[in-house]
């Protein structure tokens, strides 16, 4: 078996569920007020001009953990960003964690939505009271970058993989699209944290490959490094990104849910409608050329799925894997795990 290499190291209180860890200080950013008050006015002003906004009115704090920088999570960066969420009612606050802490963040109460759909997924067979909502994306979207002088997969055999997360999702497909090449057990999985220290890693010399989403993975691809798998080809359905919420909030708070839920469907049209204004986002959430958010584009709308939601078919075929992965029996049935109903319903109105 592949060693598992971690290191996590936080500061402040820490709570520890269903074999998570979420740090306290670090997720809410305690002090950051202390240590720049000017910060205090800036954020006044700022308030006073947004609820002069046309659709100002009264705006209840939602609350996301994406596991990563990434475009992963881009729907509810460019709902965030186009005033979609505001338009819905919602005042959204992003705050990136790393998947366990965000997890944990989630069944405690700290955040209302965790986006890394996979993880969230594993943690509620395991008996977290997570369900996913809605799923971007249906297909990997994890590629394994290699130093230039890496030509094949078959010569990773024996040599350190960096992965985002902590045995998470992307370390579980990582390994099945290398086993198709028989290098699975030889090779070392080493946590990164997330995919922008992946990249970074990289192009250090520091790790002989990575795992990547975009925009890094095009990125690390235009610089010369080599693209060895795409776990999208490999792997047929893997619902690694989406909006999970948990339970009592599915419950309790509904219209909220709801809004979040229309929220990010609405960012999703808008991306497929305007590409233009899509590509532009992009540019500028991450200071890249035209040419280079182009492809990124293409390479987020091609493991996009575009219905939102997975049939209970494609759920069990995760759970299955889940299974087979933890070698442990799962009693849990597809409907434990995920509810669809509101992106449903909110398709059916808007095609009404």
């Amino acid at each position: 078996m592949p060693r598992r290499c971690m290191g996590y190291s936080g500061f402040g209180f820490r709570v520890s569920l269903f074999g998570l860890t979420v740090d306290r200080r670090r997720e809410t950013g305690i002090g950051v007020l202390r240590r720049c008050p000017q910060a205090s006015i800036v954020i006044l002003f700022l308030s006073h001009l947004f609820f002069q906004l046309p659709f100002a009115g009264a705006q209840e704090r939602i609350r996301i953990a994406p596991s990563s920088p990434g475009l992963a999570a881009w729907p509810m960066h460019l709902a965030a960003k186009e005033g979609i969420f505001a338009r819905e009612g919602l005042s959204p606050e992003i705050i990136v964690m790393r998947t366990n802490t965000g997890i944990a963040a989630l069944v405690t109460g700290s955040v209302d939505f965790t986006t890394a759909g996979g993880s969230a997924m594993r943690a509620a067979v395991n008996g977290a009271p997570l369900k996913m909502v809605l799923n971007i994306n249906k297909k990997a979207d994890l590629w394994i970058v290699a130093q230039k002088n890496i030509q094949r997969v078959e010569d990773l055999r024996g040599k350190m993989i960096g992965v985002g997360g902590n045995w998470g999702t992307q370390f579980y497909q990582v390994l099945e699209a290398l086993k198709p090449s028989g290098v699975d057990k030889d090779v070392q999985l080493v946590s990164t944290g997330d995919v922008a220290n992946g990249y970074l890693s990289l192009q250090q010399g520091s790790m002989p490959a990575v795992a990547l989403t975009p925009p890094y993975s095009i990125l690390a691809k235009r610089q010369g490094y080599r693209d060895l798998i795409r776990t999208g080809e490999i792997i047929s359905v893997s619902p690694t990104t989406g909006l999970v919420t948990t339970k009592e909030k599915l419950d309790r708070e509904s219209q909220k849910v709801r809004g979040a839920i229309r929220a990010v469907m609405r960012a999703v049209q808008f991306a497929k409608a305007r590409k233009t204004d899509m590509v532009q986002f992009i540019s500028r959430q991450y200071n890249m050329e035209r040419e280079v958010s182009d492809a990124v584009y293409d390479a987020l709308m091609d493991t996009l799925n575009p219905t939102l939601w997975l049939t209970d078919q494609e759920i069990q075929i995760e759970l299955n894997r889940i299974a087979e992965q933890s070698k442990m029996k799962i009693a849990v049935k597809p409907t434990d795990v995920a509810d669809f109903s509101f992106v449903r319903q909110i398709a059916q109105e808007a095609g009404r």
